[in-house]
């Protein structure tokens, strides 16, 4: 079995109250604060900001982008040096918190944050502290012991991974995805179900890991779809940001629909719609060799007989107003042989019930890309 870690949450309307809180068990009295333009301009930011003393001058660094890039990285750190912070504080989706692993790395590391993707034996418990409160319901990265950080904004995303990054504290308030537009509430949505649902199959054994997988598909299967269609219901956004958090709980490895979208990853795309686009062929793939657990996720997914938990995704991309192929979402593969072949060679592989063939990823490629 894998290593079953799970940090300390705080989790409903109202948590981001227990900020203070939570950095004074942390002993932090200089934190960083982290986050990007957009959570500042709908006032998302503001909210978390009126959640600390009164008066308080914060460490602010706002400027991650919409993929995190080593650029944003080595920005944020260059202010948390200049303030003296002595923790980091996440404020946003995947792109934040996945740069915030990074920011509490380097931050006690030597080097450049390139030479740590892929090399988790060189990262040591030694990090700063890390409290994530996640504006979306997605990524998981609150609860994960995983990064993808891009070395530029146009080139495919390399791996932090460690179970020292994994945020001391999660914060988890759903009163902050209230604001979420509809199109991103269903792509970070079915972000989350791939996560679930990859999860599920992973050929890793994790019996708790494979129930929370479970209670995680059926949440998106049954919320999602009210909270793209109101984004102000309260017991929709409760049930997503949970199924978001329960996915990334699971702990057995993702597969061949992750390793395909981080291959599509290399033009500023949300990762979100890349993966859910790349869910379809993947499952219909699987039916050889993987055929039970499909089976178990069919039950998840509530589905009638005879309906196949691919088509049944495609066809909730559908409703949900994402793309219908990667060339109707703008992108544009410059060489099917070279993709094949990221994919193939992908650590998203090694988790999956099975490893595509080149032949097989080309294939796939194909039908995704339209």
């Amino acid at each position: 079995m894998p290593l079953i870690q799970y940090p300390r949450v705080q989790f409903d309307f109202g948590a981001i109250g227990t900020l203070p809180a939570e950095l004074a068990v942390l002993r932090a009295v200089r934190p960083l604060f982290v986050t990007d333009q957009g959570l500042v301009a709908c006032g998302v930011f503001d909210t978390v900001r009126a959640a600390m003393p009164s008066g308080a001058e914060l460490a602010v660094f706002d400027r991650i982008p919409e993929n995190p890039t080593v650029q944003g990285v080595e920005q944020a750190l260059e202010v948390y040096r200049e303030r003296r912070c002595d923790a980091v504080v996440a404020v946003g989706g995947g792109s934040v918190i996945d740069s915030c692993k990074a920011i509490s790395v380097m931050a006690t590391h030597p080097g450049r944050v390139g030479e740590y993707l892929g090399r988790a034996e060189k990262i040591t418990p030694d990090v700063a502290p890390l409290i994530a409160v996640p504006t979306t319901s997605g990524t998981g990265s609150e609860v994960s012991r995983g990064a993808g950080i891009h070395p530029t904004s146009s080139s495919r995303g390399g791996s932090l991974g460690s179970p020292f990054i994994v945020p001391k504290t999660a914060i988890c308030d759903p009163d902050l995805t209230l604001t979420l537009p509809p199109l991103l509430t269903a792509a970070t949505g079915m972000d989350a179900l791939s996560h679930a649902v990859e999860g599920l199959l992973a050929k890793t054994v994790n019996p708790v890991g494979d129930a929370i997988a479970v209670d995680a598909i059926t949440r998106v299967c049954d919320w999602l779809p009210k909270a793209v269609r109101d984004g102000a219901d309260r017991e929709a956004r409760w049930h997503m940001m949970m199924a978001s958090m329960e996915a990334m709980l699971v702990s057995k490895g993702l597969g061949a629909a992750h390793a395909l979208a981080n291959t599509f990853g290399d033009q500023g795309l949300h990762h979100g719609t890349l993966v859910t686009l790349a869910l379809p062929p993947v499952l219909r793939g699987l039916d050889a060799h993987a055929g039970e657990r499909i089976r178990r996720l069919a039950d998840a997914m509530r589905l009638g007989t005879g309906r196949h938990p691919g088509a049944a995704i495609a066809e909730m991309n559908q409703a949900l107003g994402l793309p219908a192929d990667l060339r109707s979402y703008g992108y544009k593969l410059a060489d099917l042989d070279e993709a094949a072949a990221d994919a193939h060679a992908s650590w998203f592989n090694r988790s999956a019930p099975y490893h595509p063939t080149k032949d097989e990823f080309k294939t796939m490629i194909t039908e995704i890309i339209g």
